[in-house]
C-alpha cells in the first residue's frame, strides 16, 4: 500500500510538472568552428543531450541555436557576448581573452605542462572545483564558468625543417598573441594571427610556421603550406572554457541548471579523450602522406624551458598586481600536475 501510494506520488508530480512545462531556447556559440574538437562535442553531445535530459526529467523543452565560427562573436569577443547576453552559452579560446580572463590561462603561463589531454582535463577540473579564484574572476563579466577544457597538444608546423631552438632565429611564426613571450628568447618573429588566417599567412610568405594542434593540418589544411610538423612538448592547455550568463542561469528552473552544469561536465571528458585520440590519429595519417614529423629532443626542451624560465613567474605578478592571485594559482596548478604524476622539464621560479 505505502509502494503504491508513493508510486502515485511520483507520478502525479511528473504530470503536474508536463502539465506546466515550459520552452527554453538558449544561444550559444563561439569564434572557432566545429572542425575543432571543443566545438564539436558542444555542437553535437553536450547541446542533444542537455536537451534531452531537460525534457525526460523536467518535461520542459530546451533547444539551442547554434551560432559558431564567429556568426555572432568573433574568437576575442566570447565573453563580452555572454556579458552582455548576446550569447547564453559562449566558447571561448582564453588565450584571446586576456584583458577579462587573464587567471583562466594560468597552464598557458607554464611552459612544456603536460601533453596528455586526459591527465591535463583531470588537473583542470579540480583546479576548477578547489581554486575559488578562478570562478570569481568572471563575476564581473555576468559570468558563470561552466567547464575547463583541454586543448591537443601543442606544436609547430613549419615550411622548413628544424630540430633545435636556434634553427628557429629569424623564421616567422604564425601564434595567438599570448604566447609571443615563448619565443622572442629562441629569436623566432612572432607573427600574431588567428588560426584561420594562418594558412594564408604561410601560402603568401607572411609566415614560416604556425603555432597550434596537430588538427590544425586537416582542419586548416595546414598541411598544404607545412611539410613538417614538430612535437615541441609545449603541452595541451586547460585553455578553452565555456562560459555562461549569469541573468540566463538565474531565470532557468533550478533543475535545467543541474542538468546544464552535469553534462558539461561530461564534455570534458569526451573532449580529453577525443583530444588524445585525435592527436594519434591525425600523426599518422599525416605520416602516411609524406609530412615530416619530429619530436623534440628532452635535451631541447630543457634548453628551451631555461630561455624562458621566467616568463610564468612575470606573468604571474603582472596579475598579482591586478588583485588576482596568480602566483598561487600557479603554484597550485603545479602541485596539482605533480600530484598527478607530470614533472616539468625544469623548475620555474614563482
Amino acid at each position: 500500500m505505502r509502494f503504491a501510494h508513493s508510486l502515485l506520488a511520483a507520478t502525479l508530480a511528473l504530470a503536474a510538472s508536463i502539465a506546466h512545462a515550459d520552452n527554453f531556447t538558449l544561444r550559444m556559440g563561439g569564434g572557432h568552428t566545429t572542425g575543432l574538437t571543443y566545438i564539436s562535442v558542444y555542437d553535437g553531445f553536450f547541446a542533444d543531450e542537455v536537451s534531452q535530459r531537460v525534457k525526460a526529467r523536467t518535461g520542459h523543452n530546451l533547444r539551442f541555436i547554434k551560432a559558431w565560427g564567429g556568426s555572432v562573436a568573433k574568437v576575442d569577443g566570447v565573453l563580452e557576448a555572454v556579458q552582455k547576453g548576446s550569447l547564453d552559452i559562449g566558447l571561448s579560446p582564453i588565450g584571446f581573452e586576456q584583458a577579462r580572463a587573464g587567471l583562466l590561462n594560468y597552464s598557458a603561463y607554464m611552459p612544456f605542462t603536460a601533453d596528455d589531454p586526459v591527465l591535463q582535463q583531470k588537473v583542470a577540473s579540480r583546479m576548477l572545483k578547489e581554486v575559488p579564484a578562478l570562478q570569481e574572476s568572471v563575476k564581473p563579466y555576468n559570468a558563470h564558468i561552466l567547464a575547463q577544457m583541454v586543448t591537443e597538444a601543442y606544436g609547430v608546423a613549419t615550411s622548413f625543417d628544424w630540430q633545435r631552438v636556434d634553427e628557429l632565429k629569424g623564421k616567422r611564426i604564425a601564434m595567438a598573441g599570448t604566447n609571443a613571450p615563448l619565443f622572442m628568447p629562441t629569436g623566432a618573429v612572432p607573427v600574431t594571427l588567428g588560426i584561420g588566417e594562418h594558412y594564408q599567412a604561410m601560402q603568401n610568405g607572411l609566415a614560416d610556421g604556425s603555432l597550434f594542434m596537430v588538427s590544425g593540418m586537416e582542419a586548416f589544411k595546414l598541411r598544404e603550406v607545412a611539410k613538417v610538423w614538430t612535437k615541441t612538448g609545449f603541452g595541451s592547455y586547460s585553455t578553452f572554457v565555456s562560459f555562461m550568463n549569469l541573468n540566463t542561469r538565474a531565470r532557468l528552473p533550478k533543475e535545467v541548471v543541474a542538468i546544464i552544469d552535469e553534462v558539461a561536465e561530461e564534455a570534458t571528458a569526451k573532449i580529453a579523450a577525443a583530444s588524445r585520440q585525435r592527436d594519434l590519429d591525425i600523426e599518422a595519417r599525416l605520416r602516411g602522406s609524406g609530412t615530416q614529423i619530429h619530436a623534440l629532443s628532452d635535451a631541447e626542451k630543457r634548453r628551451w624551458a631555461e630561455l624562458v624560465k621566467d616568463l610564468p613567474g612575470r606573468a604571474a605578478k603582472e596579475l598579482d598586481a591586478k588583485g588576482q592571485p596568480a602566483t598561487q594559482v600557479l603554484k597550485t596548478y603545479v602541485r596539482f600536475l605533480e600530484e598527478a604524476g607530470y614533472k616539468f622539464p625544469i623548475a620555474y621560479p614563482l
